[in-house]
């Protein structure tokens, strides 16, 4: 998004308008553009992974991940989204640890607002092949029933009545993630449930959760999350 300036700034791989405070621009995965830049301007950036994108999607609007498709927009506008960077992006201190959770609230709004109201979302038709839906479901049923112990590729792929390899690049065609990045979100999830609503000692919460001990938990929940389990306790 445009802060300032851009008003003599514009693609020139086609035709396209100038930019000006309040433009955006949506550039989707492997999009290429050329540029002529003007004056002194100044832009806010939000890089996001598209798989993600299409996490928040299945797990938000209960869309499949095959379906969605970004298009490349040159110079939009929205007040809602403009309000949201200047006086909540923008004014937030990216550096804070408390501020972790706060920022992340505030790209996940985003990120849906571009889905569900924007109209910026293609939706392809109904794909054929991947994980039948009754098969997801079992699926995920089993691993969010059994999450707090070592759970095997065999007992899951065995549900879906495959082979290890094929069950796991059709989970990853449903879910936009492994069968073991999924166990690890749900995981992750009852950490931060417990972490906020009880008073349970972190090690507990580890063992709890199907983690070997706290220090397991804390690498990936770090990685997940963005911080440590004791600084989201705090925050939370």
């Amino acid at each position: 998004m445009y802060l300032s300036g851009g008003f003599q700034t514009h693609r020139t791989d086609i035709k396209s308008e100038y930019g000006a405070p309040g433009r955006f621009c949506l550039m989707p995965k492997n999009s290429e553009t050329h540029w002529h830049v003007g004056s002194t301007q100044q832009f806010m950036h939000l890089y996001f992974d598209d798989n993600y994108l299409k996490q928040l999607a299945l797990k938000t609007f209960d869309i499949d991940p095959r379906m969605l498709n970004l298009p490349e927009l040159t110079y939009f506008e929205d007040r809602g989204l403009e309000a949201m960077f200047r006086y909540q992006m923008l004014a937030a201190d990216w550096r804070a640890s408390e501020n972790h959770l706060l920022i992340e609230q505030f790209t996940d709004t985003i990120l849906v607002s571009m889905i569900h109201s924007m109209g910026t979302a293609k939706f392809t038709e109904k794909i054929k092949g991947g994980l039948a839906p009754k098969v997801v479901f079992q699926v995920c049923d089993f691993i969010h029933a059994n999450f707090n112990r070592q759970i095997f590729l065999s007992e899951l792929s065995a549900i879906a009545q495959l082979s290890d390899y094929h069950f796991c690049r059709m989970f990853k065609e449903n879910m936009a993630q492994t069968p073991q990045e999924y166990l690890m979100s749900v995981r992750i999830e009852e950490v931060k449930h417990l972490s906020a609503t009880t008073k349970k000692a972190l090690a507990d919460i580890a063992l709890q959760c199907g983690f070997s001990n706290q220090s397991h938990m804390g690498r990936y929940f770090k990685k997940l999350v963005g911080i440590s389990p004791s600084e989201y306790s705090k925050h939370s």
